[in-house]
């Protein structure tokens, strides 16, 4: 037991510092795609399932948990144990079920704005409801599978979360296998990681059930080591759905970037001989555009094609008019 502590500290603070990052771009995201109710890309929907991965992570930072814990919630100092935990699941399952309006804005499927909202609600409802009729708030509880009981609430709340997790990557498998074809390029290599993201999260819904009920219902059929690290099991899984759902998004990010440093050494290796051809009378002269000087203002030109196409446009005419005849 002792060999495990330093993986699950390492596995804390690796994933602690990744969440306080993503939260910086989850915002960025969110801000600018538009408001709630008319979104103006796919990006918002995936800033939404990343400020919900974020807060799942944030609520397991032991910190967080002793103070929410230690929190009375009546006058004789009864306690409601457990709370960042089901808030945790609940912020897990929520962010899974954001990703499947990001894939269909991505893959170009229709979609009502308000349903991702409605599911996220009933969703909520489900969660939140069985935790409070079960005993799970009744006492602290290091890990709710090892506190299983064959009780309504419970069977019902782990049923809806692997039930939901397995319906949302199933329905994005679903959107991605029907769109991969009609798109190439960045567009496609996202839908690819998109689609692995939503095995991954397969994967985490069967570890749910095997943990869940399996592991409660044969516990002979299964290994101590498997069930001494079935937390960090789920940790990883989930670390991992949302390391590849950062990954597509950057897809197009790393596109465009490439295009902006290509267009950058272009100006910037050129500048001079674009101020030299300004000298040269000739009528296809755009001189609304500036030339850049500094390698700031070649890279600050660079964020569009525009600069460097009038460049290229206006070099290639001083070219043309001063060839020699033959």
């Amino acid at each position: 037991m002792t060999g495990t502590m330093p993986a699950v500290w390492l596995l804390d603070a690796v994933t602690t510092i990744g969440a306080f990052g993503l939260l910086a771009i989850g915002l960025y995201l969110l801000a600018r795609s538009g408001s709630f109710r008319a979104p103006k890309s796919g990006a918002h929907w995936t800033a939404i399932a990343i400020l919900l991965f974020v807060a799942a992570r944030s609520l397991h930072l032991p910190a967080v948990e002793d103070y929410i814990d230690n929190f009375p919630i009546s006058a004789d100092g009864e306690h409601l144990y457990n709370l960042p935990y089901i808030l945790t699941i609940l912020s897990t399952t929520l962010a899974l079920g954001f990703c499947v309006p990001a894939t269909a804005w991505i893959a170009g499927a229709p979609f009502r704005v308000w349903a991702p909202h409605v599911l996220a609600f009933f969703t909520s409802v489900v969660i939140i409801g069985s935790f409070a009729i079960s005993d799970l708030w009744r006492k602290p509880i290091q890990y709710f599978p090892d506190e299983f009981a064959w009780t309504w609430p419970q069977i019902v709340l782990w049923s809806y979360v692997a039930l939901t997790i397995s319906l949302v990557a199933t329905i994005a498998l679903r959107l991605i296998a029907r769109a991969a074809t009609e798109f190439d390029g960045a567009i496609r290599i996202m839908l690819l990681i998109i689609a692995s993201a939503s095995v991954t999260a397969i994967l985490f819904a069967i570890h749910i059930v095997v943990r869940v009920f399996l592991v409660n219902a044969f516990p002979d059929l299964f290994s101590s080591a498997y069930v001494q690290n079935a937390s960090q099991i789920a940790v990883a899984l989930t670390t991992l759905v949302t390391v590849q759902l950062v990954a597509a998004l950057l897809v197009p990010q790393i596109v465009k970037l490439r295009g902006r440093v290509s267009r950058f050494r272009l100006l910037y290796e050129r500048k001079n001989a674009w101020r030299r051809s300004r000298e040269t009378p000739h009528r296809n002269a755009f001189d609304e555009v500036e030339v850049p000087r500094t390698a700031a203002e070649c890279w600050s030109a660079a964020a569009s094609p525009v600069t460097a196409y009038r460049m290229r446009f206006e070099l290639t005419e001083v070219d043309t008019r001063h060839r020699p005849s033959t």
